[in-house]
């Protein structure tokens, strides 16, 4: 029996109520009481027991036992990583037209000052941060994409200190990463590479452990669990970017549009797992 998940909904025939319960839609998971409780836990026991408590979060929610000696990806798994030719042609394409459209935004925003009044000068200095810690996500789909999307903007600022967290692969025992995601890490000359849990991840890079550095800023998405993180460690004082997680996109079309690229544009959201959610707003029922 096939089960449809999309709903069809009117904006004219919906009550206030019911608006306000669309438009929060993913909220309830991201502020969980219980969840939050739980993270919260989980970031003070990285904070008090640093590459320990990062190992045990490993072992306890992606079934990696590693050791923190072993918490490090080595340049020699970066160096052996390897995917299909044309995924390798792929991604050197993506990451040249990412470096190419940072290079237009980083030359918009320059340095700009005036005399506002003699002896008065005011205005804006750009520099980059001093340090980013990158979280790539993994479990439900290989996530090369968001390495580049996050590493090629901090290239093109100059970022000195680049670090990037990465969970195992689902059943990887080993701790083995995503060999997409570490051929990324190649291209874009990013060798401080970690395995770590989600959360755990992001509590290491906040508060620097024995193994992992601390850094200024930490970006990338990632699950309710690790958006829970990241407001989490803003209360630490370790600057985050805007909640991106779990994943939505919302599409707005008439009549004109053509239902195949719609659908496209709506898939490859609603492919990042079943908490996505991908909506289409239009004039045309027929769309």
């Amino acid at each position: 029996m096939n089960e449809t998940v999309m709903r069809r909904l009117r904006w004219s025939e919906m009550d206030e109520r019911a608006r306000s319960a669309l438009c929060a839609r993913g909220l309830a998971d991201i502020f969980d009481p219980e969840l939050r409780a739980s993270i919260a836990d989980l970031v003070e026991d990285v904070r008090r027991r640093g590459d320990r408590a990062v190992c045990d979060a490993l072992a306890r929610f992606d079934g990696v036992d590693v050791t923190p000696d072993q918490l490090r990806v080595g340049a020699d798994e970066i160096d052996a990583a390897s995917v299909s030719p044309a995924v390798d042609a792929a991604l050197d394409d993506a990451i040249a037209h990412c470096r190419d459209f940072n290079e237009h935004v980083r030359a918009r925003a320059g340095d700009w000052s005036f005399e506002s009044e003699p002896g008065l000068r005011v205005g804006e200095k750009v520099t980059p941060i001093a340090s980013a810690g990158l979280f790539v996500p993994s479990g439900k789909a290989s996530y090369p994409s968001v390495a580049y999307q996050l590493g090629v903007p901090a290239i093109v600022a100059g970022v000195p200190r680049i670090v990037l967290v990465v969970p195992p692969r689902p059943g990887a025992t080993d701790g083995a990463v995503d060999e997409a995601v570490l051929v990324v890490c190649r291209k874009l000359g990013i060798t401080d590479v970690f395995r770590v849990n989600g959360p755990a991840g992001l509590a290491a890079l906040g508060f620097g452990t024995e193994s992992i550095p601390k850094v200024r800023k930490i970006v990338g998405p990632g699950s309710p669990a690790v958006t829970c993180a990241q407001v989490e460690m803003q209360r630490h004082g370790t600057a985050t970017m805007m909640l991106l997680g779990p994943t939505e996109s919302v599409v707005v079309a008439d009549h004109t549009a053509d239902p195949v690229c719609l659908a496209a544009d709506l898939l490859i959201e609603a492919e990042h797992g079943t908490d996505s959610s991908v909506v289409l707003v239009t004039t045309s029922a027929d769309v």
